[in-house]
């Protein structure tokens, strides 16, 4: 039966039927949770058009305006290869991600034809920014999709961008952020309602992997979400697979006869599941535990009490005024609501299940393989906020959920990200600018071994030159890196030369860093390094 809307103090009638009303509205009357929308909504269109945009706008400015300083190691090693690279060639190669450094390569040689005088480290902060703030645009669609709410899809979005470990990232240079776009993406591409699209899900799967290996996990949860979409159709799931493993095996397999210039399968396999020498892969249970759940904290929430030493301004004792009344606001507002019993739909409940796969599928490899890395865990953060706003549903009203978001990211904002944006924060980055002082163009310094602290130090003296320390004579004038300090000291002989023949020594120790130069006064008597 065809039912009506009646005019009501109308001089036109309207007769759409209840799902057209519905659906233009914005009304889900059959789910009386926060989800639904219980006031008129006059601009649906309107919201739904330009949100996005401004999201990304405000998103993409904060993260613009507070650059970490703080560099991830890895970022450091991406940055001096690029610029080391007079053009796209083989030294870009990556096993673990295996296009960043391509893609990196290509954004910063086009700032660079604009007249942007960057160096690389910076041009891959502002990609990673633009393309977070894009991460932020996505999650929203998949929200406002699975929870039908714009006002908790919005708080949410805000609440993953402004989450502690995702917003560092977001300002740092690192392959995560682009390989978690395209598994957002993927994402939204298996959503249930959406046209079943496996091949070009593939696609998109294997852009993110590419970026970063470790999106591999999320192949159980974007292979089920592909299936539920029609399941009538069950070669779909079966069609995404092979195509993303046949684009994954081809692209590691010419890369990696780009890079070594043969083919070699034992080979291939070592290089494609090479990974930091220094990592810790041991295994202990109650270690693991630990890690595994502060990593979650640190997810959402970072930073020290005492970072804002010597950073303290008028701005700063607003923000901090602000934070306390979100805080209050939003604990006054928690002990007013209720809890209700959630009334999901078929395609939320889909939505539900797929979020679970994914976390699942990253939580228990990460149990048992690196838990300490929290900045891994931010391949499922999105997850993790889907089920928040599921789980969300069992609250009345969602009003206090605004004041929570603004106290999180004033937190995270005022500990964390601030401090972290300024240099001397950073002992070490501030230890390699001192250098530029001490040490003049074609200075000449001798490391042991590769390690983070030497590449930081190099990156940011782009006049010197670096050269392992091996049987060959060391130059008079040259200087040692910590490194080579400690390899000439492992000999009684080195010991006693070092003693005699070294001066200026310069050094960064305390119980976070050791760093560590000293000068060659003069190159005799080195033979024991024959």
């Amino acid at each position: 039966m065809r039912v009506v809307v009646p005019p009501i103090f109308t001089a036109k009638a309207d007769y759409r039927t209840i799902p057209e009303h519905r659906s233009f509205y914005g009304k889900y009357y059959d789910n009386r949770s926060y989800m639904t929308y219980r006031t008129y909504n006059p601009w649906p269109t309107m919201n739904s058009r330009f949100a996005p945009l401004i999201l990304f706008s405000v998103i993409a400015v904060i993260y613009l305006l507070f650059p970490t300083r703080v560099y991830y190691w890895d970022g450091i090693v991406f940055a001096q290869a690029i610029e080391d690279a007079s053009r796209l060639s083989p030294s870009l190669v990556h096993p673990n991600h295996l296009i960043y450094n391509f893609a990196g390569y290509l954004f910063y040689k086009l700032l660079r034809a604009i007249g942007a005088d960057v160096r690389a480290i910076t041009a891959l902060q502002i990609v990673n920014s633009l393309l977070s703030a894009l991460c932020s645009c996505v999650l929203f669609s998949i929200l406002r999709t699975a929870l039908r709410s714009f006002y908790v899809s919005m708080c949410l979005a805000l609440f993953f961008a402004f989450s502690a470990t995702w917003w560092k990232f977001s300002t740092d240079a690192n392959a995560y952020i682009p390989s978690v776009l395209f598994l957002l993406i993927s994402f939204y591409l298996v959503l249930p309602g959406k046209k079943p699209r496996p091949l070009l899900t593939a696609l998109t799967f294997f852009i993110s992997m590419a970026f970063h290996q470790l999106a591999v996990l999320a192949v159980p949860a974007l292979a089920l979400g592909v299936y539920l979409q029609d399941r009538k159709q069950k070669l779909n799931a079966v069609y995404f697979t092979v195509t993303a493993a046949v684009l994954i095996v081809a692209a590691y397999a010419g890369l990696f006869y780009l890079a070594t210039g043969g083919f070699d399968l034992a080979r291939l396999i070592r290089w494609t599941a090479s990974y930091s020498p220094d990592a810790d892969t041991q295994f202990r249970l109650w270690s693991n535990l630990q890690y595994s759940l502060r990593g979650h904290v640190r997810l959402f929430f970072g930073g020290r009490l005492n970072s804002l030493s010597g950073l303290m301004n008028p701005a700063i004792v607003v923000l901090l005024i602000g934070l306390v009344a979100s805080i209050i606001f939003f604990i006054v507002g928690l002990l007013k609501n209720r809890v209700t019993k959630p009334q999901l739909q078929t395609p939320q409940k889909n939505v539900l299940v797929l979020s679970l796969v994914w976390t699942g599928s990253y939580v228990v490899f990460l149990y048992f393989w690196l838990p300490q890395n929290t900045f891994y865990r931010l391949f499922y953060l999105p997850a993790l906020i889907i089920m928040l706003g599921f789980a969300l549903s069992s609250v009345k009203h969602a009003r206090p959920l605004a004041a929570f978001v603004v106290a999180a990211a004033l937190a995270n904002f005022l500990f964390l990200i601030y401090p972290f944006s300024h240099t001397e924060k950073y002992p070490p980055l501030a230890f390699a600018l001192q250098m530029n002082h001490e040490w003049p163009a074609g200075t000449l310094i001798y490391y042991g071994v590769e390690n983070a602290d030497a590449g930081l130090i190099r990156y940011f003296n782009p006049g010197t030159r670096w050269q392992l320390l091996r049987s060959s004579t060391i130059e008079s004038g040259a200087w040692l890196e910590t490194t080579a300090i400690d390899q000439l000291r492992s000999t009684p002989e080195g010991a006693r030369w070092l003693e005699t023949h070294t001066r200026n020594e310069r050094e960064l120790t305390d119980s976070a860093y050791r760093i560590r130069f000293v000068q060659v006064l003069n190159a005799d008597d080195a033979d024991f390094l024959r």
